[in-house]
């Protein structure tokens, strides 16, 4: 009988968008619940409406980064959460926009 020791690795969830609008932020909802993300990261290049930064202050584990650099946040994000697996989420992903892809 072998008995795993090791602690369950962290998930960061990391998405590069366009713009962040609310029905991203109930995919991101989702995702933590579903996936039992530890911290989600949210890139953007373009500042969101107040409307999404107030929804996105109901979200603990949420932060949005406003840059247009998304390789030099992954990397810094990545070296802070070191060992973590890191998991990237297309942005029609988010926004449930897949299923819809389908027809």
């Amino acid at each position: 009988m072998v008995i795993d020791n090791q602690m369950p690795t962290k998930k960061i969830l990391i998405s590069r968008l366009n713009r962040i609008g609310i029905v991203h932020l109930h995919g991101i909802e989702k995702y933590l619940d579903r996936d039992n993300i530890h911290k989600c990261f949210l890139i953007t290049s373009v500042a969101p409406h107040e409307n999404v930064y107030k929804y996105a202050e109901k979200i603990p584990s949420l932060e949005i980064i406003i840059s247009s650099d998304f390789a030099g946040v992954k990397k810094k994000i990545e070296e802070e959460y070191f060992g973590a697996k890191v998991v990237l989420v297309d942005a029609y992903h988010l926004a449930g926009r897949d299923g819809m892809l389908d027809a």
